[in-house]
């Protein structure tokens, strides 16, 4: 038998999707390890092997492909531990990386700062070159200077180093020299050359990503290097792929050398599930939410396409890589309950994180979290959570929410827990409202598709706030994103700026432009092992009008030789009228239209695991049926119905107010739904008033 494994590192859990080759999937969770997150990955495989009762190693040599999901880079942002690192840049510019934009993003925030830099300016070099804005040599390179910045970086024991000249962009053969003197020099720094990282305009998004690249190279270097030993020495003999920040995934060593991509990494594989999940429904308007032990991550997908964006923040620092636009809280099981210096209920931004935990996992943790609260409004099992693998604590719960929430607030345990409850809720439909009612389109009008270990707890309630109809929590929710890398394609995305006017556009200069891109796109997919049937290539060019800052991205039809004519500038300049109509309300057809960024978007198709049907069991769920205990809705408890979701099947249909348990979640119906298993046993829960056929038409538009 051969398998597939999506692996996920989580704040939390390590998440593991298991796939064989009829198509079958398991799910698996081990607690991460922060301190090493390969401890934990191979905890878990071991763990697999034994439930599968294999001998570990054989097992690994059957794995053919391995999928892994990193949270090296984005911790080593959110927590400042990157690598010490230097930076070199044009004379004159010392200090365009630390000044940002020169604005304040929260205007209205008295007390809101910018984030620490990543590099401080004592590591900030400048050496004397200059290109103009056509591209042409003004001031050659000075070697006298760029060896005494490589000394002083060196002296200052600096691990990696950043470069971004002026307008290298433009001409890069300034830095190129620059990269094979630090090579020679400085051979055991990490490199980032803005040139090869990011070649378009604007000084301070590139510098930005440049630097942010060189930060978290190391981190993510020693992570994937120790992984791949680990694996070659355990007997595994397949791909190890990386899943990176715009639904793609790529091979370790273009990630290594591309570090910053893998910025929300997991996450992103959330979308890719989300569209195959919605397919099976013929749903494309989507939004995917994941609730885990840490975050709350959601993304708006609409006509089948879920939303990139070039202009990402981690930990308020600018990245223009294309990433997936995923709108991030710190809102999970594990969020911690606390309350403010005027006395109000908070809840997170800050987790208890793996360890210690929520107070019921009994691992030395003390401060109430949105875990402890499920638990005592019944909506958790004592003796099944995690499988029954783990027996939480229910006077671990019951203290922590008592003493820091409770008894400050004047409430008894059962109002403090629910309090805290519905201000999760209220925290993850905001989020929601950011994704959805923030960019003009009303989630009324969408599928939401629920995953995560505790979203499925929260999710109905989530939807009631914003008033979706529809909810669908995939069989494999608590390992969605696991899932979501297994159907990822191996992604590279290319860019080179272009500014000029439409009507003075050098048509042979843009097909070079493209030609240049098309060719490193095929030459980096081929090195991956792609074969050329396999590989598409998609065109489009950022556009503005005259005068504007922002760009609409449009794209750009090219012909079977790979060229674009005069016919496809024509049909670009119509679309991206329409677009910004659709976009900001207005467009300017009279108006000139301006070249900024030209892109390309390679893919090489991956196979895909093929997951089974299963049969129609009958729309009655008793076979199902637990036991009945007591749960918290609408002011009060109720006797609710439990059910084995391993034992539910598709077509059965139960009515809420229901739990159903699952080996890795448990699934809330709130009074207000019905719940449907379909054809391959995902939970499809509906409004009461309406009929499941009624909605799925409605909602396909």
């Amino acid at each position: 038998m051969k398998y597939r494994i999506g692996i996920d590192v989580g704040g939390t859990f390590t998440d593991f999707l298991l796939v064989d080759e009829t198509g079958g999937a398991e799910i698996y969770k081990v607690l991460s390890t922060p301190a090493d997150p390969s401890v934990a990955v191979f905890d878990g495989l071991q763990k697999i092997a034994e439930t599968k009762s294999f001998p570990y190693k054989d097992f690994l040599g059957q794995i053919q492909i391995v999928v892994y999901g990193t949270t090296a880079t984005t911790n080593a942002v959110l927590t400042g531990t990157g690598a010490i690192t230097g930076f070199i840049t044009t004379n004159g510019f010392r200090d365009v990386l630390n000044m940002r934009r020169g604005l304040k993003e929260r205007q209205f925030d008295s007390h809101y700062a910018p984030p620490p830099p990543m590099v401080p300016r004592y590591l900030i070099r400048t050496v004397e070159e200059r290109v103009d804005c056509y591209g042409r040599e003004v001031t050659p390179l000075n070697i006298d200077d760029c060896l005494a910045a490589i000394q002083k970086l060196k002296d200052e024991q600096v691990e990696a180093i950043g470069v971004s000249f002026m307008y290298s962009f433009l001409n890069p053969l300034h830095e190129q020299e620059m990269g094979k003197l630090l090579k020679e020099h400085f051979p055991e720094a990490y490199i980032s050359l803005s040139s090869e990282i990011l070649p378009q305009v604007r000084f301070y998004e590139r510098n930005s990503t440049t630097a942010m690249n060189a930060y978290v190279g190391i981190p993510l270097k020693r992570d994937i290097e120790s992984l791949m030993a680990r694996l070659a020495a355990d007997n595994f003999k397949g791909t190890l792929l990386v899943m990176q920040s715009n639904g793609g995934v790529m091979s370790p060593e273009v990630a290594m050398r591309f570090a910053a991509n893998t910025l929300l990494s997991g996450p992103a594989a959330g979308p890719l599930a989300g569209l195959a999940t919605g397919r099976a429904h013929n749903l494309e308007n989507l939004i995917t939410v994941d609730m885990g032990g840490t975050s709350f991550d959601a993304c708006l997908i609409r006509s089948g396409k879920a939303n990139l964006t070039t202009e990402g923040q981690v930990g308020g620092h600018k990245v223009c890589f294309p990433m997936l636009d995923i709108h991030s809280i710190g809102a999970g099981g594990g969020s911690i309950a606390w309350l403010d210096s005027g006395g109000i209920l908070r809840v997170g931004p800050h987790s208890a994180g793996a360890i210690p935990g929520p107070a019921c996992y009994g691992l030395g943790g003390e401060q109430p979290t949105v875990t402890d609260a499920d638990l005592l409004l019944g909506y958790l099992d004592v003796n099944y959570f995690h499988g029954g693998r783990k027996v939480l604590n229910t006077e671990a719960a019951e203290k922590a929410i008592y003493e820091k929430i409770a008894k400050p607030l004047g409430l008894n345990l059962i109002e403090a827990a629910y309090g805290i409850y519905r201000l999760i809720n209220n925290n993850m439909a905001t989020g929601l409202g950011v994704v959805s009612v923030g960019k003009g389109y009303d989630p009324r009008e969408f599928s939401l598709i629920v995953a995560g270990g505790a979203g499925p707890v929260h999710a109905s309630m989530i939807a009631k706030e914003l008033d979706i109809p529809l909810i669908i929590i995939p069989k494999i929710a608590a390992v969605f994103c696991a899932a979501g890398m297994l159907t990822a394609d191996l992604i590279h995305n290319y860019v080179r700026s272009y500014t000029c006017l439409l009507d003075k556009i050098d048509l042979d200069r843009l097909n070079i432009l493209f030609g240049q891109m098309r060719m490193e796109a095929i030459e980096s997919l081929r090195a991956e092992g792609v074969p050329s049937d396999r590989i598409s290539l998609t065109c489009s060019v950022d556009l503005r009008y005259e005068g504007q800052f922002n760009e609409v991205e449009i794209p750009i039809l090219v012909d079977t030789n790979g060229v674009i004519r005069n016919n496809d500038i024509k049909s670009l300049l119509q679309n991206f009228h329409q677009r910004h109509g659709e976009l900001y309300g207005y467009s300017l057809p009279a108006s000139l239209a301006e070249f900024i960024n030209l892109r390309l978007s390679a893919r090489g198709t991956t196979d895909k695991p093929a997951f089974t049907e299963t049969p129609f069991m009958g729309r009655e769920p008793a076979e199902a049926f637990k036991y009945e205990r007591q749960a918290y809705f609408d002011g009060g408890f109720l006797k609710v119905p439990v059910y084995d979701g391993a034992k539910l099947g598709h077509g059965n249909i139960v009515c809420g107010p229901a739990i159903i348990d699952e080996s890795a979640t448990t699934i809330l119906a709130t009074p207000d739904y019905n719940l449907y298993i379909d054809q391959f046993n995902n939970y499809v829960l509906y409004r009461k008033e309406y009929s499941l056929e009624e909605l799925l038409s409605n909602l396909r538009g």
